[in-house]
Formats: structure tokens, C-alpha cells, sequence
């Protein structure tokens, strides 16, 4: 048989006014049948920071399920090479610098050795598609923070899904905490807060004064925002999940008083 695969630029293209419509970046499975876990968009998570002087090896654990990993390096002078167990070439360069090595395959244990004559840092980083799971801020659960309003997730132009609470920290700063939270898989997706009470449409979302607080750090899971300095809690009236190049509404949750 002939599969056929069509590919989209950016977050997908703008969905037709109404409800979601089957959601073209599901999986495709020859046991259709049989229910398969969420899968959130790859993402890069740090694993473990290595330090040195000089020559080292050092062992590393990969989870499982991670489908590559990689190192961020730095170093003061010289030279410096990364290497992995396999003594596969990583990284060469020359010192002062900084610079990300090739991404290597393997799970579990492994092993990385640096060869450097002077002080260096590694960062080793893993890509996963499992769900985030970061706990709520410790300022979220301090004396004095409490909760101004939260909402549930709704699907616009894709599925949406989870519960997001808007917390006033014992400082003063505002934050978000999303929980359970479930949309598309995609890349370039961003959390907004927005003055709409309940954005419906591409076109309302986008119209209504927003703020764009960061990058979305998972498309499943839990996480955690602080929002910039300059938001009021007033001007909080609900939660968009934006894709930023073709400008349509992943998801939104309407803030309500508890």
C-alpha cells in the first residue's frame, strides 16, 4: 500500500470556525484498536552537570524511553573533545568557547569522556516524550500566597485539556500552575494571558490584549509560570495556548474566583 504524508509548517494549519475537528497530528497505528499512552512534543531536559580539570570520564544514566541525548560544553583554554563510550567523536573545538555536541543514541548507563586541558563544564541533556512533572513552587505553598482564580482547558483549533490556578505568591509576583494539562503535540507553542473572558475564536484570541508569558514547556503534563512583573491579577481573565506562526488558539481556560 501507498502511505501518503502530508507536511505542515509551524504549529499546523488554521482550523475551520468550531469545534476541533480530528486532530491530524494523532499517531497513526496499525493496532489502532489498542489505546496508547500521550506523547507530548519532544523536548530537551538536563540529565546531569559535569565539572573538570583535565582529562576525565565520567558515567551518565539516559532514561529508557529518551530518544537521544546530548551534551552543552564549555571550557577556558586549549582544547577540548567529547567522546562516548563507543569513543563516537562528540565534540572538538578549541578553547575559549562553548558549543553543543552531536546528538548520540543510547539509553541507560553510558559513558562520556572529556579530554581538556583546562577547567570545563558539561551539561548533559536528554530528549523525551513523556509528560512533564514539576512540582508546584515552594512559594506557591508559603504563608501568605493563596489562589485568585483558576480554570479548566478547553479545546479551540486543537484539543485542550487540564486545569490552570492563578496564584498570588507571599511577595506579591503572580504565577500560573497548570496541571494535568494535555493539547496537540507541537512545536512553537505559547502561554498567554489574555483580558478576553472566554476567547472562542482564532481571530478573538488574537485581537484581545495579551501577554505572552513564555514558551510552552510541554504539550503534556504539569508545570509551572511566573508571570512578567508588569501584569495585574485584574487584567488575568484567561489562559490561551498560542501557536506563534500561523496564529490560531491551541487551547484556552477561563479564570473564574474560587
Amino acid at each position: 500500500s501507498l502511505l501518503l504524508v502530508a507536511a505542515l509548517s509551524g504549529c499546523g494549519a488554521a482550523a475551520a470556525p468550531g469545534p476541533p475537528a480530528a486532530d491530524p497530528f494523532e499517531e497513526v497505528r496499525r493496532d489502532a484498536a489498542t489505546p496508547t499512552a500521550r506523547r507530548a512534543s519532544p523536548r530537551w531536559e538536563r540529565v546531569a552537570v559535569l565539572t573538570g580539570r583535565g582529562p576525565a570520564s565520567r558515567s551518565i544514566a539516559i532514561a529508557r524511553g529518551a530518544i537521544q541525548w546530548r551534551a552543552r560544553w564549555r571550557c577556558t583554554r586549549g582544547a577540548i573533545a567529547l567522546t562516548d563510550a563507543e569513543r563516537v567523536s562528540l565534540a572538538r573545538a578549541r578553547c575559549p568557547g562553548r558549543g553543543v555536541s552531536t546528538a548520540a543514541a543510547g539509553t541507560g548507563r553510558q559513558r562520556i569522556a572529556v579530554a581538556a586541558e583546562s577547567p570545563w563544564r558539561v551539561e548533559i541533556e536528554q530528549q523525551v516524550e513523556t509528560a512533564l512533572r514539576e512540582p508546584p513552587l515552594r512559594a506557591m505553598r508559603s504563608a501568605g500566597a493563596r489562589i485568585l482564580s483558576a480554570g479548566r482547558f478547553r479545546g479551540i483549533e486543537r484539543r485542550g485539556s487540564g486545569t490552570v490556578a492563578l496564584h498570588r505568591l507571599a511577595g506579591g509576583r503572580l504565577a500560573l500552575r497548570v496541571a494535568g494539562f494535555d493539547t496537540s503535540p507541537n512545536s512553537d507553542l505559547f502561554v498567554w494571558v489574555s483580558r478576553a473572558a472566554r476567547p472562542r475564536t482564532t481571530r478573538a484570541a488574537f485581537r484581545a490584549p495579551h501577554v505572552s508569558v513564555a514558551a510552552l514547556k510541554s504539550t503534556l503534563g504539569d508545570q509551572n509560570y511566573l508571570l512578567p512583573r508588569r501584569v495585574r491579577a485584574r487584567d488575568v481573565r484567561s489562559i490561551v495556548i498560542w501557536c506563534e506562526p500561523v496564529r490560531i488558539a491551541y487551547a484556552a481556560a477561563t479564570l473564574q474566583r474560587p
